[in-house]
C-alpha cells in the first residue's frame, strides 16, 4: 500500500532563487549544512534507514517485481528547504533577509530529530517490512519531535518557535485533545510555554519588524513546504511510473499565502530530462521557470526480512527525480 501521506495522515501522525548547489542559492542565502548525515546524503554515500522509520513508497523494478523506495526524513526536509528557498513571496523581500535565513534553517532542520532512528534500523514485528514514520507510537513520536526542536534552537528563537509549532499543529489537526494521553498533554502544554518564551526573545530583537503575524507566516511556510515535499516523496510518480499514480491535485499549505496545488503531468517529450517525472504547481510561487527535485533513496524488494542486516544487504541506492513547472501544458 502506498503511503500517500498528504491525503492519508493517521490520527497520530508522525510525521527556495535557484540553487547553485544543495546548500547555497544564486542569491547567496546559505542553508545550514546538516553535519555529517546531510553531507553524506548529498554525496550519495549515506545509507539511512535499513528498517528505521522512513518514508516508504511503492516501487517497481525493471523486471516488474514490487519493491519499496525508502526515503530518509532528513532527505525529505532537505527537499522542503529547497522548495522554500526557491519561493518568492514575503520572505524574499530584502528587509527580511535575516528572518528569511532563520526560516530556511528551520525548514531544513525540522526533521533532524530522526537521525538517531535512522542509525537504528527497525522492522515490523509481524510483517518484517521497514517501519514507516507514520507507524510510530505516540511516545516515540514525542521523543523524535523533541530532538528536532532542540536542533532548531541552534538556529535562533524563531526557528525553535516554528519547529515546535509545526509539531504542535500536527497534534491540533490530527490528535484531538480529548483523546491525547497524559504524556502527550504534558508535552504539548510544556512546548506551548517554551514557544511563548522563544517568541518573546525573537520579538525583543526588533519588535517593529518581528511581529506575531510575521512569525505565523513563517510557520505557514514550514508546513506548506513540508506538505509539498511529502507529496513528492510519497505520491508523485517518478521515472517509469504512470502519472495517474499521483492521484488528484493535492493542495499544499491550504489557506496560507503560499498555498498551491500540485499534480503529476507525465514523463516523455522533447525538451524533457530523461529519467524524470514531471509535476506542475498552480499558482506558480517560484522565481525560476522550473525546479529540478531529486531524492536519494534505497530500494528493496517488497518482502519480509529476517533482520535489518538482511534488509540493508538487499537494498540498492537510487535517485528519484522530478521537474516541477508552472501549470501549463508541457511540450509533447
Amino acid at each position: 500500500m502506498r503511503d500517500d501521506l498528504p491525503r492519508r495522515r493517521t490520527a497520530f501522525c508522525v510525521n527556495g532563487a535557484r540553487r547553485t548547489d544543495r546548500h547555497t542559492c544564486a542569491a547567496g542565502v546559505h542553508l545550514p549544512r546538516r553535519r555529517s548525515i546531510r553531507g553524506a546524503l548529498a554525496s550519495g554515500h549515506y545509507t539511512p534507514l535499513a528498517g528505521s522509520p522512513v518514508i516508504r513508497r511503492d516501487y517497481r523494478f525493471h523486471d516488474g517485481s514490487s519493491g519499496w523506495a525508502l526515503i530518509s526524513q532528513i532527505e525529505h526536509a532537505r527537499i522542503s528547504a529547497q522548495l522554500a528557498e526557491a519561493c518568492t513571496g514575503r520572505f524574499a523581500e530584502p528587509p527580511l533577509a535575516a528572518v528569511r535565513s532563520q526560516v530556511l534553517a528551520a525548514i531544513a532542520c525540522h526533521d533532524d530529530g530522526w537521525a538517531p532512528w535512522e542509525a537504528s534500523p527497525r522492522l515490523h514485528d509481524h510483517s518484517r517490512r521497514p517501519v514507516s514514520f507514520m507507524e510510530l507510537e505516540p511516545d516515540e513520536a514525542l521523543a523524535v519531535w523533541s530532538r528536532s526542536i532542540d536542533e532548531a534552537t541552534r538556529h535562533g528563537p524563531l526557528a525553535a518557535w516554528m519547529v515546535a509549532g509545526h509539531f504542535c499543529r500536527l497534534l491540533d489537526v490530527h490528535s484531538p485533545a480529548a483523546v491525547r494521553g497524559p504524556r502527550t498533554v504534558a508535552w504539548y502544554d510544556g512546548m506551548q510555554r517554551r514557544r511563548a518564551t522563544w517568541l518573546t526573545d525573537w520579538r525583543a530583537v526588533d519588535d517593529s519588524l518581528h511581529t506575531p503575524s510575521l512569525a505565523a507566516e513563517a510557520l505557514q511556510w514550514l508546513w506548506t513546504f513540508d506538505e509539498a515535499s511529502l507529496w513528492f516523496c510519497c505520491s508523485c510518480p517518478s521515472q517509469g511510473e504512470s502519472a495517474a499514480l499521483g492521484g488528484k491535485r493535492f493542495t499544499a499549505g491550504k489557506g496560507t499565502p503560499v498555498e498551491m496545488q500540485l499534480f503529476a503531468t507525465g514523463f516523455h517529450g522533447p525538451g524533457r530530462p530523461k529519467q524524470s517525472g514531471f509535476a506542475a504547481a498552480a499558482p506558480w510561487r517560484f522565481a525560476s521557470d522550473a525546479i529540478d527535485v531529486e531524492a536519494s533513496v534505497r530500494v528493496v524488494p517488497a518482502v519480509g526480512y529476517d533482520d535489518a542486516a538482511a534488509l540493508l544487504t538487499a537494498s540498492r541506492p537510487r535517485t528519484l527525480r522530478w521537474r516541477l513547472t508552472c501549470d501549463q501544458p508541457c511540450p509533447s
